[in-house]
């Protein structure tokens, strides 16, 4: 029996159900992540986790298949006009997408019920769902100790909106299946592939959230998007795009430390230059997709570019700029919401401050990864 079919039969065996869906390209992903796996000489109780986060993934796609045939309603669910939020990680998407969410009239999917689909929220209970409270517990006991909590470099919290990583994770083409540990082979895969119906099952789980929670304008946010912005228009054809910019070597440093702290690679490790390698091969790339997209007229005229500096020094302003573009209304209770955010925002700062040294990297580098990028968006810089 091959690794692939011991891991989906691992799902069958826990779930108890046998159907994927109507395709079965998640398979490629899986195959990849499998074979890198077996090269990558982790030890057996990290192999262990990340095989266990596969299943898991696995179990979740057989439920999403088997509520939708059993609520037939659920296929039914109108996504329309989704908001989504993109660009480089440390560039203000996180900021972006948690002011975005102020709005009494945006949807956003928020931690405890992407960590929850099943058994899945009634709508009368959803903002009283023990599950939150749980959730937030677990962070609470976390933070001190959890390195990427307790540096500032991510913030969890139950009620915070969640990117869409996880959702594309169920076909096995997301970032988050590197973040954990280094699978050089499926960077490499990550970095070119374009598989075919991603954004369908991404349409699943918005429906899936839509028929179970509050029904409001999608407001989504992922730096992934980056890869496939021809897909994610193919399956959202009347989305609005955003797309925040910042100089790629001021980031860069910081994308690489947040990769390297979850790997538990610390201050003078040798495999942190290869972190900073990966970071640069597999950024840059996204962002030359991304580029090569919006040559396109017809999907350039679909993206609002923001600064990361516009958003740091005039947030407000910022909001109410993408809410102009697209025509959206800014209500009064939206600004005040937004300004007490603004005042006491649920992001935090970072503690620590990464080089570009730290991980073998300096700005030629940086620049020969990032290439036309930086020279089409460097007033946003």
């Amino acid at each position: 029996m091959t690794a692939e079919h011991a891991l989906i039969e691992r799902a069958v065996d826990a779930s108890g159900l046998s159907n994927f869906g109507d395709h079965d390209d998640f398979r490629i992903g899986l195959r990849v992540l499998l074979d890198a796996l077996a090269d990558a000489g982790l030890s057996p109780e990290l192999e262990d986790a990340l095989r266990a986060s596969w299943v898991a993934s696995l179990e979740t796609r057989l439920r999403l298949v088997q509520l939708r045939q059993q609520r037939p309603e659920i296929a039914e669910q109108a996504i329309e006009g989704p908001l989504v939020v993109m660009g480089l990680p440390r560039t203000g998407t996180t900021a972006l997408i948690d002011l975005l969410a102020q709005d009494p009239a945006a949807r956003a999917p928020l931690q405890w019920e992407t960590a929850n689909l099943f058994p899945a929220p009634t709508r009368e209970h959803w903002a009283s769902d023990p599950r939150i409270a749980q959730l937030q517990a677990v962070f609470d006991a976390m933070a001190p100790s959890y390195p990427i909590m307790a540096l500032g470099l991510h913030t969890y919290g139950a009620v915070l909106p969640d990117e869409c990583n996880s959702f594309l994770a169920i076909d096995f083409w997301s970032p988050n299946l590197v973040a954990r540990a280094p699978l050089p082979a499926y960077s490499e895969w990550l970095r070119f592939a374009t598989p075919r119906h991603p954004y369908r099952t991404h349409r699943w789980v918005l429906q899936h959230l839509q028929a179970h929670g509050p029904v409001g304008r999608w407001t989504l946010k992922s730096p992934f998007h980056l890869f496939d912005l021809p897909g994610l228009l193919a399956e959202y054809p009347d989305a609005m795009l955003v797309q925040t910019h910042r100089d790629p070597t001021a980031l860069v440093a910081s994308m690489a430390g947040l990769y390297s702290t979850i790997r538990s690679e610390g201050p003078g490790d040798p495999r942190r230059a290869a972190t900073g390698r990966e970071v640069v091969e597999l950024w840059g790339t996204g962002l030359q997709r991304a580029l090569a997209a919006r040559r396109d007229p017809a999907v350039d005229r679909r993206v609002l570019d923001i600064s990361h500096r516009a958003m740091i020094n005039d947030p407000l302003d910022t909001l109410r700029s993408v809410y102009d573009h697209f025509d959206l209304p800014f209500t009064d209770e939206f600004e005040q919401r937004a300004c007490l955010w603004v005042e006491q925002p649920s992001q935090h700062t970072s503690s620590v401050k990464f080089t570009l040294a730290d991980f073998d990297l300096d700005e030629t580098t940086v620049n020969a990864g990032f290439g036309s990028y930086q020279t089409r968006f460097a007033p946003y810089f």
